[in-house]
């Protein structure tokens, strides 16, 4: 029987564990977000092996930077139906409702996401070879140039200070 307060008769669920679910939820697309931007900005510094490319990406110059993005864009557009991305959070969203709650269904969801988040990276991947691929070898010199020098600047980000 519904009330006034729960029209829907809606109460099975606890707030906390909602609240609890959205969280994670934000925080998987918080994350699949910092990767994309990574790939499409340069990101923050790297802070773990989720971050191995962002070294790749500040390296670049501004056009070439442009020029991958124009690349990566064109392909992810190439390679996915629209709206694939939020489609796997309403996925989710739908399950997370559903009674009884499956479990086995939301790790399910959770897997083709994080399957998606893998083949955009390697996607990520391959649009950077290619474009490497592509400079001759002055170009190639002078990233390689940015490079090493972006390494050094993790490098001293990340020692441990001196006594």
């Amino acid at each position: 029987m519904a009330t006034e307060r729960d029209p829907a008769g809606k109460s099975g669920m606890a707030l906390w564990l909602r609240l609890l679910l959205y969280a994670s939820l934000a925080l998987n697309l918080v994350v699949a977000g910092v990767v994309a931007g990574a790939l499409l900005r340069g990101g923050p510094p790297p802070r773990d092996a989720r971050d191995v490319i962002a070294p790749y990406i500040r390296a670049l110059d501004a056009d070439q930077s442009r020029a991958l993005r124009r690349a990566f864009r064109s392909a992810a557009r190439d390679g996915a139906r629209p709206g694939a991305f939020l489609a796997g959070y309403r996925d989710v969203l739908a399950l997370l409702r559903a009674e009884p709650f499956d479990p086995e269904a939301v790790a399910t969801a959770l897997e083709r996401q994080g399957d998606a988040a893998a083949s955009r990276q390697a996607l990520g991947r391959r649009v950077l070879v290619q474009h490497l691929s592509g400079l001759d070898p002055a170009a190639r010199a002078a990233f390689a140039d940015r490079l090493e020098a972006e390494l050094e600047n993790i490098g001293k980000r990340r020692s441990p200070p001196r006594d």
